[in-house]
């Protein structure tokens, strides 16, 4: 269920940050406790707003936020953050073209824009954003080789070109898997600060790629450190649904089902997302009872469409298997 938009959803870790507060903002931000995240970030930019760091780190988190919760009103505050940290990297670039800091933000911010891109299902634009990616982070990597986390933004470009048919049918693109796997998985054995990162892109990979054993235990790993982000359950329960493994999909999804409310009351993007999932679990099943109730509560937003992100979606494909069910 989560689509290509959130391919690179929780890379938003990824910064070549030499702060301890950045360092907290980034534990924090995993720990889905978002206002204390931003706070920080707020901070690290007041103290010196010609720094691009602290407008990609605000960025990537309300980013984190919209994709974890729906959040669709915070997309222009994303926007307007990625251009003030693009502008930074561009001035920095001007007077100096081997500064491998701004190479290194300008490429990942412009990697968060094309995600964000995606999540909006602007598929060209999200497309165009990508090629201005590996340039930068070639460059920054090329003049300080330590910058270990512009590895995890090459493996992600790498992964979505050797990937990107999947989600845009005719386009082919060359990549390479094995070096898409390669780069992440050296991030994820170095097990430093952006080994978590790594590893909840791994666990995507892995999804999509039908290695859901693999996909389950980086995901069961993720959770031991930080347990009940609601991102990564998301992605285990769509793990386990390509497995077929349909009785633990509707118990990990009642699970889901129990912590929303507490990150958003009228949370109707991932409480919709969630039962369409277990809906089909339960369908093919054969409890079509269970399922009949699912699909009924996505079905019964409709008149949200306009104002819930993805929930058009959702209503048509609950009317889609509603259908097959009967009455």
């Amino acid at each position: 269920m989560l689509k290509c938009s959130l391919l690179l959803a929780l890379l938003f870790a990824a910064g070549a940050a030499n702060s301890a507060d950045i360092v907290h903002a980034q534990d924090l931000a995993f720990r889905q406790q978002y206002d204390s995240a931003l706070t920080i970030t707020a901070a690290a930019i007041a103290s010196d707003g010609s720094d691009p760091v602290g407008y990609y780190w605000q960025g990537s988190i309300i980013q984190l936020v919209i994709n974890d919760l729906g959040r669709g009103e915070l997309v222009d505050s994303f926007y307007k953050l990625s251009d003030r940290a693009v502008a930074l990297c561009r001035q920095r670039l001007k007077r100096n073209p081997n500064d491998a800091k701004a190479q290194f933000y300008y490429g990942m911010t412009q990697l968060n824009r094309a995600r964000l891109l995606g999540w909006q299902r602007r598929t060209l634009p999200a497309l165009r954003t990508c090629f201005d990616v590996n340039p930068h982070l070639n460059a920054a990597m090329a003049l300080d080789p330590s910058l270990t986390d512009a590895r995890l933004g090459l493996g992600v470009i790498e992964y979505f070109k050797v990937s990107a048919g999947r989600y845009v049918p005719g386009l082919g693109m060359f990549g390479s898997r094995k070096k898409a796997y390669d780069l992440v998985t050296a991030v994820v054995d170095d097990d430093g600060m952006f080994g978590s990162a790594a590893r909840a892109l791994l666990v995507y990979m892995m999804k999509e790629d039908g290695d859901y054993a693999g996909a389950l235990y980086h995901g069961s790993k993720l959770l031991d450190r930080y347990g009940g982000n609601r991102l990564m359950m998301r992605h285990m329960r769509d793990a386990l649904y390509k497995a077929k493994r349909y009785s633990d999909v509707v118990k990990l999804g009642a699970q889901i089902d129990s912590i929303l409310p507490k990150a958003c009351m009228d949370d109707k993007y991932g409480i919709a997302e969630n039962w369409i999932v277990c809906g089909k679990a339960y369908s093919l099943m054969g409890l079509k009872q269970e399922a009949r109730e699912r699909f009924d509560h996505v079905i019964a937003w409709e008149p949200y469409q306009s104002c819930v992100p993805w929930l058009p979606h959702y209503v048509r494909e609950a009317k889609q298997w509603r259908k097959k069910l009967g009455s």
